[in-house]
């Protein structure tokens, strides 16, 4: 099934020619105000439409150019997505975690998302103290780099009910989308959710999501991706 998904994938890729009519989505965050909330702005919300989860925007640190957005103990920023229900589609983002972290923090996906009414997990990793991720529910380990800015990338084939998560390229899990966590979820790629959970800040700049694999050649660069936006 793995090489399945990446003969799809990179056929999808192949075939597909980007432009601006065709193009999908891309945060960079430079278009907003340092010191902005994200809450109501380009998409995002706070959980369940709480702005008392916002993020917001700081040029502290940056994966490019200036500006990247912090996620605060108190931030659980989730950013929807409509119409992703069939292909194979790529989730990328860049994140920075200080070598002081304190506590644990959530990378999600969901297939499924109303607020206030119906979740469906598809994709949960944590971050903690310890220097580890962990994917829930299947335990998949992997140490994270501190201090740095680094790749989370998501190869999601929705037609063959598969994931792969990729950190720094490194593999942490195979499994399916469907059922990846809560179980008996959608055929869906619903919303991104960024989710401190009390834990100490970290940072997240250069998120997209674009059809197949954004580099053929298997090395994924915010400039290759961002080229496909103009």
């Amino acid at each position: 099934m793995r090489y399945l998904l990446l003969a799809l994938c990179t056929s999808v890729a192949l075939a597909w020619i980007p432009s601006p009519a065709t193009a999908d989505w891309f945060e960079d965050f430079e278009s907003y105000d340092v010191g902005d909330g994200l809450h109501g702005q380009g998409g995002w919300m706070g959980w369940d439409d709480d702005p008392a989860f916002d993020a917001y925007v700081t040029d502290v640190v940056a994966y490019s150019p200036t500006k990247a957005v912090e996620i605060l103990p108190t931030t659980d920023i989730v950013r929807t997505f409509e119409g992703y229900t069939s292909g194979c589609w790529t989730f990328t983002a860049w994140q920075y975690i200080p070598g002081t972290l304190s506590g644990q923090t959530y990378f999600l996906l969901l297939n499924t998302y109303v607020a206030g009414t119906d979740y469906n997990w598809s994709c949960q990793v944590m971050f903690d103290e310890t220097g580890f991720m962990e994917s829930y529910p299947d335990g998949a380990q992997l140490p994270w780099v501190p201090d740095e800015w680094v790749e989370i990338r998501v190869e999601i084939d929705l037609d063959a009910d598969l994931q792969r998560f990729f950190y720094d390229d490194q593999l942490l899990y195979e499994k399916s989308w469907v059922d990846g966590v809560s179980g008996d979820g959608a055929v869906n790629i619903a919303c991104v959710d960024l989710y401190g959970n009390g834990a100490s800040s970290i940072y997240y700049d250069d998120c997209s999501l674009i059809p197949g694999d954004p580099s053929p050649a298997g090395e994924t660069t915010w400039g290759n991706v961002k080229s496909l936006f103009r």
